[in-house]
This record gives structure tokens, sequence and C-alpha cells, in this order.
């Protein structure tokens, strides 16, 4: 058997051997790496972040992230993380969730909420990435890609192995990447919704961002959905996500305002 064949029958098996299912969306993903060891790297990346990145020490902002987080937490049901939520002291306009339940806002993303619920939005969605186990799917796809290089570099020249490079680059992992966007922003939204947070905020609050510059071929060459395509996504899943908060025994709508990164508890 060729060697080419070997590799494309272990990435079969492999891929066999380590499907798991998305929770809230039952999404059918490749996963080769343990949640164990998954949230043992994402402990070890959040003390690092913190070291580098100090918590701030605005009380309320980490009030309401510790309110918003909770709630977040308590409608994934997901009991297997040592949740943690800090915001974190920078001008950077970002958020993340590590695996493991680590979450972070930095105070440069406090500024760009209008209300509480905008940022349960955020960071329901960076929660969707943890629960879903993202990150471990993404390094499973990495491996199969560095498995098949081997073989194209074993049997093939050097314009073989780049034009393999590229295209599963453009063709299979950064479709890959917008498409757990795209997934995180869904499972967010239901998250928000069943935590009380009125999902509509998140549509509101990713509206501010769509400034229609954005180009399809821009898309195509990013990790992330143009804003324009997150907003349609939300917007068409907006009337489940209604039903499930018109469900919620306690409703916080959108929550406090918060001016200029200052919650206002």
């Amino acid at each position: 058997m060729k060697t080419t064949h070997i590799i494309l029958s272990a990435a079969l098996i492999a891929a066999l051997a380590g499907c798991r299912t998305v929770p809230m969306t039952g999404r059918s993903q490749l996963m080769l790496s343990s949640a164990a060891s998954e949230n043992e790297l994402g402990a070890s990346a959040y003390n690092e972040y913190k070291q580098q990145t100090k918590p701030t020490s605005n009380a309320n902002q980490q009030a309401v992230l510790a309110r918003v987080g909770n709630s977040i937490k308590d409608a994934s049901g997901e009991t297997g993380f040592a949740w943690e939520f800090n915001v974190l002291e920078s001008d950077t306009v970002n958020a993340f969730c590590l695996p493991g339940g680590k979450v972070a806002v930095y105070t440069g993303m406090m500024r760009k909420f209008s209300n509480e619920a905008e940022l349960a939005c955020v960071v329901a969605h960076e929660v969707g990435h943890a629960i879903a186990r993202h990150g471990g799917e993404r390094s499973s796809w990495s491996q199969l890609q560095s498995l098949g290089m081997s073989g194209v570099a074993a049997y093939g020249n050097e314009t073989a192995q780049t034009i393999y490079g590229i295209g599963t680059e453009y063709g299979l992992m950064l479709p890959y990447s917008r498409k757990h966007e795209n997934e995180a922003d869904l499972i967010g939204l239901y998250l928000m919704a069943k935590a009380g947070y009125d999902p509509q905020a998140a549509v509101d609050f990713w509206k501010k961002f769509d400034t229609g510059n954005s180009s399809k071929l821009d898309e195509l060459l990013s990790t992330h959905p143009c804003d324009a395509t997150r907003v349609a996504n939300l917007s068409e899943h907006l009337a489940e996500a209604q039903e499930i908060y018109s469900q919620c025994a306690a409703k916080r709508g959108l929550g406090v305002a918060i001016v200029d990164g200052q919650p206002q508890m």
C-alpha cells in the first residue's frame, strides 16, 4: 500500500475514533484531544495572561462581569470547568474564553458596551467556544493537516507542498474557523436568552461594527465572518432565541447601563 493511502486511512480512522457532538447545535466534530488536557493548557495560559495583563481594580466592572459570567455559566449546564471571570486592564478591544471556562474581557472592550446584555452577548459567545471545545477541534484538524503535509513532502515536490498548504489553509482551516465563530454566535445567542438577557441586544451590538466596507474576499481570507454576515446569522435565529427568553423565569432584559465602560450599578 502506498504511503499516501496509509496516511488517508490513518486520517479516516482518527476521524471515526474521535467524533464528538457539540452541545446545543448537535454538530458532529473531529476531536483527537481530551478535555482534561485542553483544560490544563487553558488554565496555564490564563495564568500567564493575568501575569502579563493585570485584572482591573474597577470593582463595578468586575462585579458586572461576575454576574453575567455566572448567569451564562449556569445556563450552559457545564459543570466540568473551573470557571473564572476577570476584566483585564488593557485598551485591547477583545474578550476570550480559554478551555476550562477561563473568561476574560479587556477594559477596552468594556467601553464598547451600552448595557449588561451586550456584555452577556460577548461572554456567551466566548463561553460557546469553550463548551463546543473549538480549540481542541482546531488542534485536531491541524494534526491531520500536518499528517497530509508529511505525505506530500515524501512524494511531492516543493510546488505540490505549496499547493497543498495554500489549499488546506484557505479551503479547510479558515472556513472551519469561520464556522466556529458562527457556531459560537448561535450558542451564545441561546445561552444569553436562557440566562435571562434580551437576545435582541446581540444583534444591536454587532450592528455597531458593521461599516459595510467588508467584501466577500475579505471574509474569505479571514478567520471571522464579516460583521454583516454575523448580524444576518444572528437575526435568522433571533425568533428562536426570543422564544427561549420568553420562557425564562428571571428576566434581566438589558440589565444595567454601561457608560464609557462604567457599569451604572
